[in-house]
């Protein structure tokens, strides 16, 4: 387990090349990781696709949460996220810092396809709570559009192959905690061509669902929630449905 305390001060030993030796106190941190979950997040915008775990919130930072990466991942997160604070106390990233952040940044790019980096927090033979779709200021608004043969290539498209059984959950926590006590009062589910739902249900502000791939190709489910205090928030869930 890495923890993002332990990527930040990794961050802070990398700034030394630099000249910088301060000792990070802890709002520095608590900063330095809302710089680094914004970071990852417009990795993820170009394709790079880590199993970094986000921050429950702007303000809610929990510096000892585990980051969910792997080592390789690490190395690339330490120089950039060194490169990045170097400016907050005047100064300037080393030139061997900023070689090693481009160096390490470009080896997460893969060749061929978009890197989705597993992660440690799903159970073998169950899927992750993960976001779908676009996101648009930090929440995926995906609707409906003309459907193609190959799902699109984001970092929450999820494969499953023909005949396969697995469970999905769908957090729209983030989004209920923009209102005070907001819940999900009801929710509808639409199968997608290609993916059967077979049950769905609702806890904490989790969908989850069952969902089994019938058809190979793009198969977007829909899933629509209209909370306590009356907002309304569709949702795409992408599959790609597999041969076997």
């Amino acid at each position: 387990m890495i923890t993002k305390n332990e990527l930040v001060l990794d961050a802070y030993e990398e700034m030394r090349v630099s000249g910088l030796t301060v000792k990070p106190q802890p709002n520095e941190i608590v900063s330095a990781i809302k710089k680094m979950d914004n970071m990852i997040l417009s990795w993820q915008n170009k394709g790079i696709c880590l199993a970094y775990v986000r921050s429950a919130g702007y303000n809610d930072i929990d510096p000892n949460q585990d980051s969910g990466v792997n080592d390789v991942s690490a190395f690339a997160i330490v120089y950039n996220l060194a490169k990045t604070l170097c400016p907050m106390y005047g100064k300037q990233a080393d030139r061997e810092t900023k070689v090693n952040a481009k160096i390490a940044y470009e080896g997460l790019f893969s060749p061929e396809l978009t890197m989705r980096d597993p992660t440690p927090y799903q159970p073998t033979g169950s899927g992750e709570s993960f976001f779908f779709g676009n996101r648009i200021g930090g929440y995926c608004f995906n609707y409906f559009q003309t459907i193609d043969e190959s799902a699109p290539d984001y970092c929450t498209t999820k494969d499953i192959l023909v005949g396969q059984i697995d469970f999905y959950g769908v957090d729209f926590n983030p989004y209920l905690n923009q209102v005070d006590g907001d819940t999900i009062a009801s929710f509808t589910v639409e199968d997608g061509e290609g993916v059967k739902v077979l049950n769905s249900a609702e806890v904490d502000g989790v969908i989850n669902i069952e969902a089994q791939g019938s058809k190979v190709g793009y198969a977007p489910v829909l899933i629509t929630i209209t909370t306590s205090s009356g907002r309304v928030l569709p949702e795409n869930v992408n599959f790609n449905v597999i041969a076997v």
